[in-house]
């Protein structure tokens, strides 16, 4: 009877948890200004909320930022791209809020930054300098984001979540290189 009981709750956990994926997608779908095919970025890895520093017209005095503005956002880590979102409320589902693509970067071009101005609970996402395309678009000293979130811990698992997806990224992209040039 212990065994089936095992078997029910596991069976149970996943389809919760597949619901709740299906659900995450379809809120996802429904963002705004997205320019990307989200069925092309990959399985979803992780999903949260964050607060977004922008970047214009802040200035660097001794390693703090001054006239930073922050908006509430969503951010979304992709097996192909980090993407952000802000967040607007919405009346009909409070839970789910209204999104509105903000910016994106393919993994393959990150650079994370895990100490940003004395402030333990932010992190940067830059451009990396060798991929740095001549655009326009590009923000300040490559930085593409800068993320405030709600704690140390979190940004912690935000930043290994990143990390950890960009390297094993370069790592198949290594191992596909590899094994073009032994044929």
């Amino acid at each position: 009877l212990t065994d089936a009981s095992h078997e029910y709750s596991a069976a149970l956990e996943s389809i919760l948890s597949a619901a709740n994926h299906t659900n995450t997608m379809m809120w996802i779908g429904k963002m705004e200004n997205c320019p990307l095919d989200l069925s092309g970025q990959g399985q979803l890895l992780k999903q949260g909320g964050v607060g977004n520093i922008f970047l214009g017209g802040s200035i660097r005095v001794r390693r703090k930022w001054s006239s930073q503005r922050s908006s509430s956002c969503q951010l979304l880590l992709f097996q192909k791209t980090l993407m952000l979102c802000k967040t607007n409320e919405n009346l009909s589902e409070p839970n789910n809020p209204h999104l509105l693509y903000e910016n994106h970067i393919s993994l393959n071009q990150v650079r994370v930054r895990d100490v940003v101005a004395d402030d333990e609970n932010t992190f940067e996402v830059h451009k990396l300098e060798h991929l740095k395309a001549e655009s326009t678009d590009d923000t300040k000293g490559g930085i593409v984001m800068r993320l405030k979130c709600e704690s140390e811990d979190v940004k912690n698992e935000w930043v290994k979540a990143i990390n950890s997806e960009v390297k094993h990224l370069r790592s198949t992209a290594k191992s596909i290189t590899n094994q073009f040039w032994i044929i």
